[in-house]
């Protein structure tokens, strides 16, 4: 028996050793697949550096749901990344190590009045063509009209490098912007793999931190008057607003709300599937005719549905309105109905849009029902 128990005791401190491990062991496994943070990308898609470039923004300031990880991270709620409308390259192979580039840039900024510039910077970028490894170092010279040349250092082991500058030169560039870019790439060590004569270097992109300060209703009711859903989007929509059930009047000789608010309470704790509480309501942003939404992959907006109680505890954060509504309706007085069950209170979201000429990350304010109320 006593050998029997000192079995059993160094077999339970093992396994408890072993799940306390565990973790450990997950978390140091580069095998284990990580969060996604963005739907399947096309094969065109994976070779966009410029969206690659936003993908890793995104991942820095998002969570996988889209939950951002802190307010304003980039000091404003929109990050544009344009796409050059004209570009050039001049490509110069001093020698079989050095190469020299030079870049010409035209973007139209098209900036709405709403829109406010906080600042800009032009990203420096790997060619998706890029197949030498190490990579080249390159040392690059920005060159903006009516502002000073701009040094930066591309080094090896970066994919990319923004390179900042001040957000007044573009507010007097007349909605248009030229830059010209010269790089030296000399290559850091004797070439493993990679094609002779491919370009090291893709066309530099422009970003823009604006702060959006049009109301967020405003732009998410613009995205969504071109969805072609229907009765289909309208239907699912529905359930985040559902039409408010009126009880019926209580007879002359139904007890009054006072005398039966210890019966009703035991019923309302009793049967709490029906109590007003959140839902989840998961989708796609193909369902709402939103396919250039590229992250997150999904959306869960949630929404509240439920009985609100006859007692409106504090946890529901009622107003005293909703609380005499219950009563006037407990009392069929008038044609009344209960307070309805709504969102209380709201998280923000974070989302990747990506369009014919630039990528964007957004920040909009109230998109995920956190709480629940009866008003």
């Amino acid at each position: 028996m006593r050998g029997q128990r000192r079995f059993l005791t160094r077999f339970g401190v093992l396994l408890l050793a072993l799940v306390m491990l565990l973790p450990c062991r997950l978390a140091a496994n580069p095998d284990t697949p990580s969060p996604v943070h963005h739907r399947p990308l096309t094969d065109e898609q994976k070779s966009d550096q410029n969206l690659q470039f936003m993908l890793t923004l995104y991942r820095s300031a998002a969570e996988p749901g889209g939950r951002p990880k802190q307010h304003r991270k980039f000091g404003s709620n929109t990050v544009r990344l344009l796409t050059a409308s004209k570009s050039s390259l001049f490509y110069l192979p001093v020698s079989t190590e050095d190469h020299f580039y030079a870049f010409s840039m035209q973007y139209q900024l098209d900036l709405l009045p709403s829109e406010h510039l906080i600042r800009a910077s032009l990203v420096h970028l790997r060619s998706r063509s890029q197949t030498v490894h190490p990579a080249p170092r390159c040392h690059a010279r920005v060159a903006l009209s009516g502002g000073a040349a701009l040094l930066s250092t591309m080094e090896p082991h970066q994919r990319w490098k923004e390179s900042h500058f001040g957000a007044r030169l573009l507010r007097h560039s007349g909605g248009r912007l030229t830059v010209r870019a010269q790089y030296r790439c000399k290559e850091s060590g004797p070439r493993v793999d990679g094609v002779p004569g491919a370009p090291h270097l893709g066309v530099p992109a422009l970003l823009l931190y604006l702060e959006e300060e049009r109301d967020g209703k405003d732009w998410m009711m613009a995205q969504l008057s071109g969805a072609k859903g229907g009765d289909e989007l309208t239907r699912r929509l529905n359930r985040w607003h559902p039409h408010v059930r009126r009880r019926r009047r209580r007879s002359p000789d139904s007890p009054s709300v006072l005398s039966s608010l210890g019966t009703e309470l035991k019923g309302d704790m009793s049967n709490p599937k029906n109590r007003c509480k959140l839902h989840p309501f998961r989708l796609s942003f193909e369902e709402l005719d939103l396919g250039h939404y590229i992250a997150p992959p999904v959306y869960n907006p949630r929404f509240c549905q439920g009985e609100c109680p006859s007692v409106l505890t504090y946890d529901y954060h009622s107003p005293n309105h909703a609380i005499i509504q219950t009563k006037i309706n407990e009392l069929g007085m008038g044609d009344v109905p209960p307070p309805s069950c709504v969102p209380y209170k709201y998280m923000p979201m974070s989302v990747l849009v990506k369009h014919k000429m630039k990528v964007e990350y957004k920040e909009l304010d109230d998109m995920v029902a956190e709480s629940c109320t009866c008003r």
